[in-house]
C-alpha cells in the first residue's frame, strides 16, 4: 500500500469524513487494481459482490435496453464510486463500466465490508452512512426527473398520479 492511497481514498465520496487511521485500515481491507483502456470493469446482468473507487482514468457506464443494444448513460473519472450498491444487497449489476482509459482502481470485497460493519468499525459504519447519502440523492433527482418528463409528456395528471405513488412507496418500509 501507498502512503498516497488513504488519501485518495478520503477525497472520495465513499470516504469523506474518516480519520487517517480510518483510511489506512479501508486502504489495507482492499486491493489497488489496473485494467487497460476497453476493458469491462463491471458487466451489466452479472453478480458483483465488490465497489470500486476510481483512482486514475476514466469509465464509461452504458445501459442495454430493451432492444438489447448498448447506451452510455454516463462518464465517470478520478474519485468516482462504482458498484456501491453491492456492498449492501447481493444482486446483479444494473450497467456495464468499460475503462475509458487505463485505470488505476480500489476494490473491496462485500464479505471484507460485511466483516468491518459487523466488527462495529466505524470506517464500515461511516462508508454505510456516505453509500446511503449518495442514494437518497439519486433518489431525489431522479423524482425530480420523473416530474419534468411527465410534465413535458402530457400535463400535470401523470404528476398528480407520481405523487401519489411517490408517497405510498416512502411511507413502505418493506419491499
Amino acid at each position: 500500500m501507498t502512503d498516497d492511497l488513504p488519501r485518495q481514498l478520503g477525497d472520495t465520496a465513499l470516504c469523506q469524513g474518516l480519520t487517517r487511521s480510518e483510511l489506512v485500515r479501508v486502504a489495507e481491507s482492499g486491493r489497488v487494481e489496473h485494467w487497460a483502456e476497453g476493458s469491462v470493469v463491471m458487466e451489466e446482468g452479472t453478480q458483483g459482490p465488490r465497489v470500486v473507487v476510481l483512482l486514475d482514468g476514466c469509465v464509461q457506464i452504458f445501459k442495454r435496453g430493451d432492444d438489447g443494444e448498448e447506451r452510455m448513460i454516463a462518464e465517470v473519472g478520478p474519485g468516482g464510486v462504482l458498484g456501491e450498491v453491492s456492498l449492501l444487497h447481493d444482486r446483479p449489476r444494473s450497467a456495464t463500466v468499460r475503462a475509458a482509459k487505463p485505470l488505476r482502481v480500489f476494490a473491496m470485497d462485500r464479505s471484507t465490508f460485511q466483516e468491518m460493519v459487523e466488527d462495529g468499525d466505524p470506517a464500515a459504519l461511516k462508508m454505510g452512512l456516505a453509500i446511503a447519502r449518495v442514494l437518497s440523492n439519486r433518489v431525489v433527482a431522479l423524482n425530480d426527473k420523473v416530474v419534468d418528463l411527465l410534465e413535458h409528456i402530457s400535463g400535470h395528471q401523470p404528476v398528480e398520479e407520481f405523487s401519489e405513488y411517490r408517497q405510498q412507496l416512502f411511507t413502505k418500509w418493506e419491499f
